[in-house]
């Protein structure tokens, strides 16, 4: 535990030349009589770790030693697809484990290297949540995630449309989609797609699964993708909307009707929008206000304006 410790403030002071007994006491959650203690370890077995007194003081390597003892473990190589998603990173229980790595990468590039490197995580930055919205709990996730890496067969307790049920199936991989996270799975040598945050239980096996010859996760969820969004809408709607609730109209259908939405009108607009279901309908021009008018079908029309009726008799 210690050398792994050691090993990590000689990483910190490589890369980033200068840090106060602070600064590394915060990094390596030790108290600062503990990175002292760590520093002199490290000057006795011939590491040039140099400390300076004062406010602008603290510790740093002696001209220019780099160490090459930056090898990545195994675990840290699984974690490094997460580079620039500490995020999804914590959720999956693997935000230790990409820090380490992250500074072993660091540490072993070259001082032109690593301002470049910086440079670009100073212009770019990915934020895989929506607007206005928090990431679903998903208090199974690490498990979940712990059967696919072990590629073990599990007992999952899924709740669907208010109804909970088991099942058991193969998890093949997980997915992390507009802020949500997706199991990709075979269930009965079926592919099947399960959210994330409406797993109640998981129960792993000792059966071990085996992987289809050649499973390209990104091409499954892509294919699964396009299977949802191909499934046919229920109702078609015809509206007359203000412009200005157009943008939001968009967020409420489908993606194979979105294209139908003119974003850029100034102008109120009549247009027919598709949506998975007449209930969904319903509660999307409810949503509206009066910005927006159904004009067709005749019987989701009066449905709007009995809702009305009955809002208005409730306020």
């Amino acid at each position: 535990m210690r050398a792994s410790r050691m090993m990590s403030l000689l990483l910190h002071l490589q890369v980033r030349g200068r840090a106060s007994g602070n600064e590394l006491a915060r990094l390596l959650e030790v108290s600062e009589r503990t990175v002292q203690r760590d520093v002199e370890a490290l000057v006795a077995s011939g590491v040039p770790v140099r400390a300076e007194r004062g406010p602008a003081g603290g510790y740093r390597l002696d001209g220019g030693y780099r160490t090459r003892l930056t090898g990545v473990g195994l675990d840290e190589a699984g974690a490094l697809a997460f580079l620039g998603l500490s995020g999804p990173a914590e959720q999956l229980g693997l935000g230790e484990m990409l820090e380490g790595a992250r500074m072993k990468v660091w540490a072993s590039l070259t001082g032109e290297a690593r301002a470049r490197a910086g440079r670009t995580a100073e212009r770019f930055h990915f934020d895989p949540l929506r607007w206005y919205a928090t990431a679903e709990p998903v208090p199974r996730l690490v498990d979940l995630a712990d059967a696919v890496w072990r590629d073990r067969r599990v007992l999952l307790e899924y709740v669907k449309n208010g109804r909970a049920s088991t099942r058991k199936i193969d998890p093949l991989g997980l997915v992390l989609a507009g802020g949500d996270w997706y199991l990709i799975a075979l269930k009965a040598g079926e592919r099947r797609t399960y959210r994330v945050s409406r797993v109640k239980a998981v129960t792993p096996t000792d059966e071990p699964i085996t992987r289809p010859p050649g499973f390209d996760l990104a091409a499954t969820w892509a294919q699964a993708r396009r299977d949802l969004e191909a499934e046919p809408t229920a109702i078609e709607v015809t509206l007359r909307v203000a412009a200005r609730m157009l943008p939001r109209l968009r967020r409420l259908v489908p993606s194979h009707g979105q294209s139908r939405i003119p974003l850029t009108a100034t102008e109120e607009v009549e247009l027919t929008v598709p949506f998975e279901d007449r209930l969904y309908a319903l509660s999307a021009m409810l949503s509206l206000g009066s910005t927006v008018e159904v004009l067709a079908p005749a019987d989701l029309r009066a449905d709007v304006a009995d809702e009305i009726r009955l809002m208005a008799a409730r306020y």
